[in-house]
């Protein structure tokens, strides 16, 4: 079951409702690959709200994210911003702090150009389908994490398990709430959807 909020959209202001170091999840209700996310990950959704894209915020208009065809990168927000389709939502870690955010950066900046992990995404799109689910009850939880430590390909990178990293390699969230999971098989939803990383997100806005 879902939870209905009423959400308040406002323009993205920096420093104000989103800054480095803060979780962007992103919803393009136009997006074929967008809309097949959010159907394969539907079983991990709390809220009304999707999330299928995760990106972490270094700067104004800028963020490092895993992006299916140029691998991990640097990119502008505004592409974000700009599109009428696009919902994006920030969350800010717990307790971040200006040094913690630029370790968080400082983290992925070694990641940016690797290429994006085709098969880890399969993995995750088989674990939701009804048969993956189906199956993962009778391997009581374990099919993701096995599909995953088949498929996973170290050296590649899908978005949300990069921002997972980003977060998990910070001893202020290490192996804290969805974190104690394989960075591999957490989805943008399930990251999103944390209580125990994030502030509040019912505090938070979000930018459309």
């Amino acid at each position: 079951m879902t939870t209905t909020f009423n959400i308040e959209s406002v323009n993205p202001v920096y420093g104000q409702n989103y800054k480095k170091g803060y979780i962007g999840f992103t919803y393009n209700n136009k997006n074929i690959i967008s809309q097949g996310i959010a159907y394969f990950t539907r079983w991990s959704k709390i809220s009304d709200i999707n999330a299928t894209h995760a990106l972490v915020v270094i700067g104004e208009n800028e963020c490092i994210e895993a992006h299916a065809i140029t691998g991990v990168r640097r990119a502008n927000l505004e592409q974000y911003f700009q599109d009428k389709h696009c919902q994006i939502f920030f969350r800010k870690p717990n307790n971040l702090t200006d040094f913690i955010a630029d370790r968080i950066v400082q983290t992925l900046i070694p990641e940016i150009g690797k290429q994006y992990d085709f098969n880890l995404i399969t993995s995750q799109a088989l674990s939701g389908t009804f048969l993956g689910r189906f199956f993962d009850t009778y391997l009581k939880g374990q099919l993701e994490d096995t599909l995953a430590k088949i498929l996973n390909e170290h050296d590649k990178w899908i978005c949300s398990e990069l921002a997972a990293y980003a977060l998990d390699e910070q001893v202020e969230y290490r192996d804290k709430g969805i974190l104690t999971r394989p960075n591999a098989t957490i989805s943008p939803q399930e990251l999103f959807e944390d209580t125990t990383i994030f502030d509040d997100w019912k505090q938070e806005i979000i930018a459309q």
